[in-house]
This record gives C-alpha cells, structure tokens and sequence, in this order.
C-alpha cells in the first residue's frame, strides 16, 4: 500500500529545490549539478591516489599489493555505484513527476540495501580472502601485504556503502553541494590520516599498507554519519516512516534495472583486472606495481568524467519524467563538451610530462625513465573519456536500463579483454599498453552511434519543447 501513495499538487512541487531541474537554464543548472558531482568523484578517487603515494614509498612490493586489491575495490565501488545511481535515477523521476512520497520510499530502500550488501560482501569475501587474491594475481609477500590492506576494508564496508549511496540521494534531493562537500572534507581526513596510520607518530604505531586502509575507513566513517545526521533533520525536507525502508520487490527492481549498468561498469573491471594483474605479473613485480599506478591515474582522469553524468543523470531523468525533451538534448550536449575539455587536458598534460606523472608514486629513476613509453601508449585515447561516458548517463536517467549496461560492459568485456588476449600473445607488455586506447575508441563509437539512433527514436533532434 505504502508504494501507491502520490502526491501530485504541482503548487507543492515548486516550493521544493528539485523543481529547479524543468526551469533553470541549462548551464547554471549543470553546473550546479555536475559541479559537485566533479568535486565528489575526483575527491573520492584521491583515496586511491594518497594511499598508492604513500604506500609507493614503501617499495614496489607494496604498490603491486595495492594493485592486487584495487579489482576487489572497484566490485564494492561497483554494487555501491549501482545502489546510488539506481536511487538517483528512480528518486528524479519521480520527482519530475510531481510522486514525492514514492521518492522518500526509494531513498530509504536504498539505505536498507546497503545493510543488506556490506552483510554479504563480508560473508562471502573474509572467509575467502586468499584465493580470491591469488586469482588476482597476488602471490608470496605480495599476497600477505594484500591481505591485510583489503581484509580492514572489507570488515567495513558498510560506512563505504552509505557514504557512496547517501551522496547519490542527496544528490536527487536539489542538494549536492553537501555531497561534494562531505567528500572533499572525507578526503582531506584520508590525506592527514595516511602518513600517520603508514609511518606512524607519537603513539601512533607504524601499520604499513594496513594503515591506509585504516586511515581510509575513518574517513568514510566520518562522511557517513555526517550525511545520515543532514538526511534525518529537518532541512533536508526527507520525510520518512519505518514502512519505508522496507525493501519492496517493485522498489528494488527499479533501482537495480537502471542502477545494474553502473554495477557493470565497474563490475566487469573485477573480471578484466584478474586478467591484466596477472599478464601484468608475469612480467615482474615492478610491472604489476606501473599497472597499478596507470589504471589508478586512468580513474582519476575519468572521475570528472563520471561526476559529469552523475550531475547529468538526475536532470535527465526530471527533465524526461516532465517530457522536456528539448531540455534533454541540451543537457546532453553540454555534458559533452564540458567532459570534452577536461579529457582533453588531461592528455596534454600526461602526454607532455609523463615522467613527472609516475615520480610522484615514489618509483626509482629506473622505472620512470622505461614507464614514459608506457604512460603515453595506455592514454593516448584519454582525451575521448569526456564524451565517452555520456551515452550510458543518458540512457540511465532515462530509465533505460539494457543500452546503459550492454554499453557499461561493452568496453571491458566486449573490447579490452579479447584485445588483452591477442595483443599480448603477439606483442608482450606492449600489447597489454596499447589494448586499453583501442577499447577506449571502440566503446567511444559503439556509444555515440547507439545514443543517435535513440535521439530519433525519441525525436529529440527535431522535437521544439513547449
């Protein structure tokens, strides 16, 4: 009965932020969106990047262990993803029209759900640590610094779950200037917390790769109590009832048949990385540890990139619940060309000073000088990563969820595994560089091509919005 409830008084509607997305200009709005929604995504993916900067300091054994983890990482960022965006997608919709209770009863399934996944994820991986590590590619000291680094994660997770799903939410709520701000002020605690928990001070003992985790885990502490005391007081406008977070069948499927492409997205790369770790390990460890570090840059290059969608996302899906489709095209459009700019800079960039990009990981003189070659084979398509991402983004707030996650999948599953296979058989580690810009291209075109022929579907290359 719960789920039946409406509300449909438009008057109502507009005295809530969320009204904004079918009337504010499509700049500003994307800006105030998507902005956050950068700062939130490139924040998070610094836990990465700090932790591989200190820990690269403790030699390469130790940075090829976080490159061993990093697989398992992107499956819980993967479900956490998937949960959020499926939320978003479903909450925008509803609020585009005009549905507010059922947004409050989507919000809360999705915090449920969060309890329900971190349960499983412990169950299924403590007990099975070590072989899912060595599938991997970990083995010997690798394997045991491994082991401990993703063993204090995992016993956590939760906190990871709601920080990533609660920064989502509140996104669809009209409000994401909180969810960059919670993340930059997560990350500025990693960033302190690292060196401490790492090397140790004072009373403080020195953890080694352990202590990056810790210190990763009372950021996200921290972030999610201070998004769950925003979203239960008053000036969040949630309203909630102990009904609502029961996990309805019919809530649930909507948020996981839209949110299921972003769970591929990153699902996939579980799959695929076992199988680049360990072609990356039979060239040395020191070529486990460059892998490590370029597929870590590589997400950090593309947070951007994906933060643009998240804003996007929403106001897609208001704008499509209201059949603004004129609105719909614009945003599109515009998402790109922003995504366009960033992508674009950042591969001058690497492109110019390669070397200075790997020294910052602590790497020996050695390594930087024969990782450059690398450097610009694995991002000499990086500057497509801007567009690239939109065409999943837009089929997700549209509610579409099978083109978003055959494209989520199409780039690693589809394209970079076959290339992995046959490129490196034929042309060794050179193989495995240049398979990643040839995926990029590939699921660049399979997207834009597919998001053309929805436009005319949809008529919005021709449709004038009233």
């Amino acid at each position: 009965m719960v789920i039946n409830l409406m509300e449909n008084n438009n008057k109502e509607q507009k005295q809530y932020r969320s009204a904004v997305m079918g009337t504010e200009p499509i700049w500003p709005l994307l800006f105030k969106f998507s902005g956050p929604a950068i700062i939130s995504m490139t924040v998070a993916s610094t836990y990465n990047i700090v932790d591989a900067i200190f820990v690269g300091r403790l030699g390469a054994e130790a940075l090829a262990a976080l490159s061993v983890t990093y697989p398992l990482s992107l499956s819980f960022l993967a479900i956490a993803a998937g949960t959020g965006v499926g939320a978003t997608s479903l909450i925008s919709r509803y609020l585009g029209k005009g549905e507010r209770t059922k947004s409050y009863i989507a919000a809360s399934v999705a915090i449920t759900l969060c309890l329900i996944l971190s349960l499983g994820v412990i169950l299924s991986c403590l007990p099975n640590m070590k072989p899912i590590l060595k599938v991997l590619g970990a083995q010997g000291s690798v394997l045991v610094l491994a082991e401990e680094y993703i063993s204090v994660q995992i016993k956590m997770i939760l906190f990871y779950y709601l920080t990533m799903a609660l920064g989502h939410i509140l996104r669809a709520f009209g409000n994401p200037l909180l969810s960059s701000t919670v993340m930059v002020l997560s990350s500025i605690a990693n960033i302190i917390l690292d060196p401490l928990f790492i090397f140790g001070l004072g009373p403080i003992p020195a953890m080694g790769v352990k202590g990056a985790a810790v210190a990763t885990v009372i950021a996200q502490i921290l972030s999610s109590m201070i998004y769950l005391g925003y979203l239960f007081s008053k000036r969040s406008g949630y309203k909630f009832s102990a009904m609502y977070f029961i996990p309805h069948p019919k809530v649930v499927f909507e948020i996981y048949r839209i949110g299921f492409a972003s769970i591929v997205r990153s699902g996939v790369q579980f799959l695929v990385m076992g199988v680049i770790n360990r072609e990356a390990a039979f060239h040395g460890v020191v070529t486990l540890a460059l892998m490590g570090v370029l597929i870590r840059l590589g997400r950090f290059v593309q947070m951007p990139a994906i933060g643009i969608g998240q804003g996007l996302l929403p106001l897609i899906g208001y704008n499509y619940g209201a059949r603004k489709m004129k609105r719909v095209k614009e945003l599109v459009y515009k998402a790109s060309f922003s995504g366009s700019i960033w992508s674009g800079f950042c591969w001058a960039l690497i492109m110019i000073f390669p070397g200075h990009v790997l020294a910052a990981f602590g790497l020996d003189s050695t390594i930087v000088a024969e990782g450059g070659h690398a450097v610009r084979l694995y991002f000499s398509c990086i500057f497509i990563i801007g567009v690239q991402m939109v065409p999943g983004f837009f089929f997700q707030g549209m509610g579409r969820g099978l083109p978003a996650s055959v494209l989520s999948a199409a780039k690693f599953i589809i394209f970079l595994l076959p290339l992995i296979l046959v490129l490196t058989s034929v042309y060794g580690i050179t193989g495995l560089w240049v398979s990643f810009p040839i995926a990029d291209m590939l699921t660049f075109l399979t997207g834009l091509a597919w998001m053309i022929l929805e436009f005319r579907k949809q008529g919005i290359l021709k449709r004038a919005d009233t």
